[in-house]
Order: C-alpha cells, then structure tokens, then sequence
C-alpha cells in the first residue's frame, strides 16, 4: 500500500548571521504515514521537529529530499495539508464561529455555507453555546478546541499538529488529548503529531518516531500495539510503561544503540532499528 505522505530525506540548512556560519536543523529525515494512521514524533528540544512540520505543510522549502503525496511530489505542497502550529492563533476579532469557519473561507468556501458547517461541528469539538464567544473569553482548552476545529474543517485528510496541547497545564492536557482521539476515531484523519511528551505519544499513537539531536534524523521508529480504543487507565499498564521506558532510555542517552528488540504485540511494541543514515 502506498503511504499517503512521505518525507525522503528531508534536509534543512539555514543561513547563519555574523560569524555563526550555517545551522543544520535537519540531517536527512525519512518517515511515512499510512492513511488513517496517528503517528508522533517525539526527540530533545532544538532537534527540528517543527521545521520538519514546517517543510511538510509546505511553509518552508528544503535544502535537500523530497515530500511526496500519495507516492507522487504534489504540484502544490501549501494547502494541501491541514497544519496547526504551536500557538492557537485564534483571530481575537473573530468570533468562535468565524474563526472556526476562517480555512474553509480561504479555501473558497462561501462565508454563508461556512458558517453553517462550523456552526454543525460546534457540539462535536464541545463548542456548543460558545459560537458568538471571543477568543479572549475562551479558557486555553476550549482554545485549542477551536483551532483544532478550524484544522479538521479545512477539508484536508492529512493533518500535521505542532504540539497542540503544549501550554495547557496537566489535567486540561489530559481531557484534550482523550477528546482528540474519540474526534480521530470518528474522522479517521492521517494524523502526524509533534510533541516532547513521551506518554502523550504513546497513549495516542500507532507510531512513535524517535528524534535525534540537532541536525535531526530518525534514530527509530516504535510500533504502539496498545489495544484501541485507549482509555487513561491504560498509562499505568506494564505493557504502557514498558514502551515508555524503551523510548525514555534512547532519548536521554542523545541516541539509539544499533538495536533494541521488543515482543511485538505481547509486550506492547515493535522493533527499534537504528536508522542507517543515524
């Protein structure tokens, strides 16, 4: 089957100022998302997660490697990909409807039938009631809840979120990320997710990709064979903490070692190999 987005060696070199010289963000990255999949990418701070969302939703070019769609480079890499970065970016002179309904309005959609379709998805995304709301009224939560709404809206079935929970304090995270998968699991969107939280990954994903430090490069690719639908008391299960050790143990020795062998589905992941290019 052929992956509905890949990055083949994904190579990111910015121009330095003064006597810096150059900055390698990225050293050759490859992965791949299978339709339907929720896949992350978890490494150190600095090792080019968000450039590599970046450079996939077509905001920055690479300096070298490829993205590809459906197994082809797209005519148009800008747009064709849903894309939420870190911050909601909330209009704070929009309403929540409108701000809901702002990426169909760019994309062409008439303001009327917008609106209506923002307004029909309100109680799904736990909106209901807030329509005519400003931003600056909304609690962080409900926050991200609109900008993952104004996301999933866009009409894209490829979504790339750059850390959409990371400001949130610990208990709003939780009940955010158990919303998002049950809207996963009625969408089937092709999720990629960017985050430093190694239990938010786990709990939500398929795959987790491992992270190199800067210049960036897939040092591993772990297999969640956690059962679905996940539920929270899932994170205080053995197998759930297995893989967390597995992959807390790699990131904070800065590296992968050549192999690390799991169980497969009876011991809660795949196999870890070493990229060749790490």
């Amino acid at each position: 089957m052929t992956a509905r987005l890949t990055a083949e060696r994904i190579r990111k070199v910015f121009p330095g100022t003064g006597r810096s010289g150059r900055a390698t963000a990225l050293g050759g990255v490859d992965l791949d998302l299978s339709a339907g999949q929720f896949v992350s990418i978890v490494g150190p701070s600095g090792c080019g997660k968000s450039t590599l969302l970046q450079i996939l939703a077509g905001l920055i070019a690479p300096t070298s490697g490829r993205v590809l769609l459906d197994g082809h480079p797209p005519a148009r890499l800008l747009g064709a990909l849903g894309y939420m970065p870190q911050k909601d970016l909330l209009m704070p002179w929009r309403s929540v409807l409108d701000n809901a309904a702002l990426g169909m309005e760019v994309g062409g959609v008439p303001r009327r039938e917008a609106r209506q379709r923002a307004r029909e998805a309100l109680p799904r995304f736990g909106l209901a009631g807030f329509e005519d709301n400003w931003p600056a009224q909304l609690s962080g939560g409900m926050r991200q809840r609109a900008a993952l709404l104004r996301t999933f809206l866009g009409g894209r079935d490829i979504l790339l979120l750059d850390e959409p929970f990371g400001a949130l304090d610990a208990l709003t995270r939780q009940g955010m990320q158990g919303w998002l998968l049950e809207m996963w699991q009625q969408e089937r969107k092709t999720i990629l997710l960017v985050t430093h939280d190694v239990e938010e990954a786990i709990y939500l994903s398929d795959r987790v990709y491992l992270m190199s430090p800067r210049p960036g490069t897939i040092r591993g690719c772990l297999e969640v064979a956690l059962p679905r639908p996940r539920i929270l008391a899932q994170t205080l299960s053995p197998a759930f903490l297995e893989i967390k050790a597995r992959i807390l143990g790699p990131l904070s020795e800065g590296g992968l070692g050549e192999t690390v062998a799991g169980e497969g589905p009876s011991g809660g992941l795949g196999r870890v190999q070493r990229s060749a290019r790490g």
